[in-house]
């Protein structure tokens, strides 16, 4: 008992002298109490970010919290405008996608693990650690990697990100955890007074008393797991939200448009049908181009003067169901579905939905190696626009960045557009082949063989429209990834947009803070919170689903160390051999495989060095080249109709000439 007091003592900075009646001396505390802002890191009002501080408690919410930011606790733009925090109170936790973002001035990260040595968070010394607390309040170590914010020129200034190397779960008690860290010189990391007070039990009388209780929680669990508190530099504690707070408002407007549906195939108008000769086309004989019905659950806005749109949410908190708009589509049909003699039916075609790439459209059907595939593989395709993030809404994203309390015109919008992909899948499985332009030119379509493929954005929000969807079970993912807050920064897509984010939040610390916030809420239909839901846990009413993963090594738009974190977090995504590289905590199982799998192709360009920031070789984008692939195609035709993950390259790691 005795030693355990000495060492109590010890932990707490105190002399023996105090045990036989000396004065303690202890050097005062200095905790700022600015309403809104975590004193943790006093140098950043918002760090550190996620943190249990800014969760209210609720009883009326899952998870018992509401997210509750303060007025001024996100960042503010030029003009001095906060981001308002209203729209994340719809959250009762924070997003599972949400990086970890703190500032400790000019820390040395040669020690804490990076992107390509995840594995040694896992072990005892590890200087980071992430836990998941279980229900019975034990501490289980999660993959992570830390890097610091390299857009930041102000090397002492950068922000320390911590990513998760799993997907995280809904509803969640997470722990982060830093020991012993120093700066370039070699000297200790400064402790922040509002941490020395909580972990050395001197908070009574400052305004972090409140939370003393809570770490309380957090040293126990961290003792328990070998870290002792005096090694501490940081820990604090947040909440991830629940399933319910999350995806209710998608699932709801799903359950409630289908509802209102019923039995009936929704509305189709065709408004332009154009023939081709085979001169002009060897492959598509003819396209149709047209709307499709369904319900609105969007209110109209502006930011600025530019139009934009938010949900229409109602008393219960859920979006409420108003009048139908139509959605446009375009439909393609190869030569194969024509009839070989007049007056008789066409051979019966597979159909497949496809996702468009980054702030594109529904025309993205009309490209050429479409067009083979369709014609060679017996499929008509047709696309929708991914409203939220297509050509129609570039004006609404632009004016969003001169303020981003509007970000919700974005991933509110998303919703809307995940909705009608659901729509056109309903719309090919119940009879669209009815319509009198592909009746009477013999054109039929198995409503059994109904699938997706998107490429790019399209294979990104794939597995969102995969979890979603109740009538479509497979489907392909080209060149994809999940978690824009990881993605965003590692894309050359984004540079543009940077560029005003910088010029209106030229405070480095406060896009990183931005980043994951928002994250927050884009997870709604962020893929980084479906992909659990596609057939390890699918969404109530909602069937499982398998999907085929395809990357580019190297790839300069989105970055495959999200793919990766997939295959490690045990939600049905198999890594399949001759990836290329080896991914830490990831065995590869071998070819063919039944069910979902990441497949990797390799042009020649190198992996990417580690960090934040896009990859930069000589050999130019391999983003596109895949799907110009024939054997990539019949890879993706033939796990649409067997569920079967092929080897198609020879088992030489898929690297064509």
């Amino acid at each position: 008992m005795y030693a355990r007091m000495l060492a109590r003592l010890v932990t707490l900075g105190l002399s023996l002298s105090a045990c036989n009646g000396g004065e303690v001396s202890l050097p005062p505390l200095d905790i700022p109490d600015e309403p809104g802002c975590d004193p943790l890191v006093p140098e950043h009002c918002a760090m550190p970010f996620p943190s249990s501080f800014y969760l209210k408690e609720d009883a009326t919410r899952v998870t018992g919290f509401t997210l509750a930011y303060g007025d001024a606790t996100l960042p503010a733009n030029l003009e001095g405008v906060h981001v308002d925090p209203a729209p994340y109170r719809r959250l009762d936790g924070f997003g599972v996608g949400q990086p970890v973002v703190v500032y400790f001035p000019n820390v040395d990260v040669s020690k804490l693990p990076d992107e390509t040595r995840i594995a040694e968070t896992l072990e005892a010394d590890s200087p980071v650690v992430l836990f998941k607390v279980t229900p019975e309040g034990a501490f289980e170590r999660v993959p992570c990697w830390a890097e610091l914010d390299l857009s930041d020129e102000v090397v002492a200034h950068r922000t320390l990100v911590v990513r998760p190397a799993v997907l995280l779960e809904e509803a969640t008690r997470y722990v982060v955890a830093f020991r012993g860290l120093v700066d370039v010189d070699g000297a200790p990391i400064p402790v922040s007074d509002a941490f020395v007070a909580l972990r050395d039990g001197r908070s009574a009388g400052t305004p972090v008393e409140a939370r003393q209780a809570r770490f309380e929680e957090i040293f126990t669990g961290l003792e328990k797991a070998g870290i002792p508190r005096g090694e501490l530099t940081l820990a604090f504690d947040w909440v991830t939200a629940s399933t319910e707070a999350l995806h209710g408002p998608l699932l709801h407007m799903r359950d409630d448009a289908l509802a209102a549906l019923g039995d009936a195939r929704p509305a189709i108008d065709v408004t332009n049908v154009k023939e081709f000769t085979v001169e002009e086309s060897p492959d598509i004989a003819f396209e149709i181009e047209g709307t499709f019905e369904v319900p609105h659950y969007l209110v109209p806005i502006t930011i600025g003067k530019t139009p934009a749109y938010r949900l229409d949410f109602g008393p219960d908190g859920l979006p409420r169901r108003g009048e139908p708009i139509a959605a446009g589509f375009l439909m393609r049909v190869p030569r194969s579905a024509l009839p070989v003699a007049p007056e008789t039916a066409g051979p019966i075609h597979g159909a497949f939905i496809h996702g468009h790439g980054l702030n594109g459209s529904y025309g993205q059907v009309r490209d050429g190696w479409m067009s083979r595939f369709a014609n060679q593989e017996k499929f008509v395709v047709v696309g929708t626009n991914m409203l939220g993030m297509s050509s129609e809404d570039v004006d609404a994203i632009l004016a969003m960045l001169s303020d981003m309390s509007e970000f919700p015109a974005l991933s509110d919008r998303l919703h809307q557009g995940a909705l009608n992909h659901v729509f056109l899948g309903r719309a090919l499985k119940r009879g669209f082949d009815e319509l009198p332009e592909l009746a009477s030119r013999g054109v039929r379509i198995d409503p059994k063989e109904v699938y997706y493929n998107g490429i790019s954005q399209g294979g990104i929000f794939g597995a969102t429209h995969m979890a979603l969807s109740p009538d479509i079970a497979r489907g392909q993912l080209g060149v994809p990834g999940n978690n824009y807050s990881t993605l965003l920064e590692r894309s050359v897509d984004f540079g543009p947009f940077f560029i005003f984010l910088k010029a209106l939040y030229p405070d480095a610390h406060d896009r990183q803070v931005l980043m994951s916030a928002i994250q927050g809420l884009w997870d709604s239909v962020d893929p980084v919170s479906h992909y659990r839901h596609v057939k390890a846990k699918p969404h109530p009413n909602t069937p499982p689903h398998d999907v085929l993963l395809v990357s580019a090594t190297g790839d300069y738009q989105v970055a495959l160390l999200t793919n990766e974190v997939v295959t490690r977090s045990g939600v049905g995504v198999a890594l399949l051999a001759g990836y290329g590289k080896d991914v830490p905590l990831v065995t590869p199982v071998a070819y063919p495989h039944k069910g979902s799998g990441l497949v990797n192709f390799s042009f020649g360009n190198p992996w990417p060095a580690p960090g934040n920031v896009p990859p930069n070789d000589k050999l130019g984008d391999p983003h596109g080249k895949p799907r110009n692939l024939d054997h990539h195609n019949q890879q993706m035709a033939h796990f649409w109709r067997t569920g079967e993950i092929l080897d198609v390259c020879g088992g030489d790691g898929c690297t064509p000439d």
